[in-house]
């Protein structure tokens, strides 16, 4: 019985890995540089480190 288990909670598992957010570090977004633009739908959105090392993304 406990054989059974372990596979439902790894299914439950990997199922799980499907539904987290994509996480990309702002050093992969960025680079160098200390902004980009983004387009989305349509429309460019710059995406930028301020002074204080926060991110902004404006339209």
């Amino acid at each position: 019985m406990s054989e059974k288990n372990n596979s439902n909670q790894e299914v439950a598992k990997d199922q799980s890995l499907y539904l987290l957010p994509k996480t990309v570090s702002s050093e992969v977004l960025l680079g160098r540089m200390k902004q980009i633009f983004i387009l989305h739908d349509g429309n460019s959105y710059q995406l930028r480190i301020t002074k204080l090392g926060k991110l902004i993304l404006t339209k």
